[in-house]
């Protein structure tokens, strides 16, 4: 039996994660930032998102993170 533990490189999308998201991957591709048409349907989409996360967490939509960060560094670690 093959056992992945570098999830801090990479990890592994839940089937459900990728059921939901596959329209995005292939006919409803947009920039969420854009303000074009297929820019503000991802953005709905993303809010959407944003809003059951916030729900599943107990926290604001708000206070979900838009984007991603890069990986803060920790000089001499």
């Amino acid at each position: 039996m093959r056992v992945y533990l570098d999830y801090a490189a990479t990890t592994p999308v839940d089937p459900r994660v990728l059921q939901a998201m596959l329209p995005f991957f292939t006919e409803l591709a947009g920039n969420a930032s854009s303000v074009h048409v297929f820019g503000q349907e991802a953005r709905s989409a993303v809010d959407q998102a944003r809003a059951q996360v916030a729900e599943t967490v107990g926290a604001r939509p708000s206070e979900i993170e838009r984007g991603a960060r890069p990986a803060r560094r920790h000089d001499g670690d």
